[in-house]
């Protein structure tokens, strides 16, 4: 298995960069992977994007401790297992939320989750919010108009009754190159100069395309080429998660 990350600040991004990734082992054959991104008008948006990561870790390492010490007499599915690392992360923002005293605004950030079974090569995944994925080679937009229904305004509803309205969701069998992103990877834009290569190309080249896939920096070596070759770089903030199984 091959795992490469890359997230990188915006050119329109002064400050800070409001993405973020996460990837974590779940045990011996499982893998918790995600990006988030924070909205831009939210207040202090990384650190919402960064809250929500954190969050998600500590509820995978809490469902990894709990089935090592406990174990259940009938394993979960993963669609039961990715609906119980959601509610870890939705319970935490109302924690938070009530041990800081945080508004909405400070909590706003989208949530893309997979769950990968790298022995069966079965995955279970949730898009709160806008990104791309690409599974086996085909790119899936989860297109919310920038506009999207955060986790953060429903904090105050019944956790089963709001997973339960959520549409975009994947369950996917024989998954051998699964890629996870913000919605970044459609900012990539010229600075400087003409552009020598349509921007809608960047997704596949950067989520399907399997060239240089030997080399563990391959997204950072792209997104390179991209820049010196094409004149293209992200705008916006842009988070990815590519991982290739055997």
């Amino acid at each position: 298995m091959t795992i490469y990350q890359f997230l990188q600040r915006g050119e329109y991004h002064v400050d800070f960069c409001e993405d973020f990734t996460v990837v974590m082992p779940l045990g011996e054959d499982k893998l918790v992977c995600a990006v988030l991104d924070g909205c831009t008008l939210g207040q202090d948006s990384h650190f919402a994007a960064t809250l929500g990561a954190k969050l998600l870790r500590k509820a995978a390492k809490e469902h990894y401790y709990q089935e090592l010490y406990q174990p259940r007499t009938a394993p979960l599915s993963l669609p039961e297992e990715l609906k119980l690392l959601v509610a870890g992360v939705f319970q935490g923002f109302r924690e938070m939320r009530n041990l800081l005293l945080l508004d909405t605004p400070e909590l706003l950030t989208t949530l893309v989750v997979l769950l990968l079974d790298t022995a069966r090569h079965e995955a279970m995944l949730l898009a709160l919010g806008d990104a791309t994925v690409a599974v086996n080679g085909e790119l899936i937009r989860f297109e919310q108009q920038n506009r999207p229904d955060y986790l953060a305004y429903h904090l105050g509803e019944d956790f089963d009754a709001w997973y339960a309205r959520q549409q975009q969701r994947l369950h996917m069998l024989a998954c051998r190159d699964i890629s996870l992103a913000t919605d970044g990877i459609d900012s990539f834009r010229p600075v400087a100069g003409p552009a020598l290569a349509e921007p809608a190309a960047v997704a596949h080249r950067l989520l399907v395309d399997e060239e240089l896939a030997e080399r563990a920096e391959m997204l950072n070596i792209k997104v390179r080429q991209l820049q010196n070759a094409a004149g293209l770089v992200p705008t916006d903030d842009v988070a990815i998660i590519r991982v290739r199984l055997p």
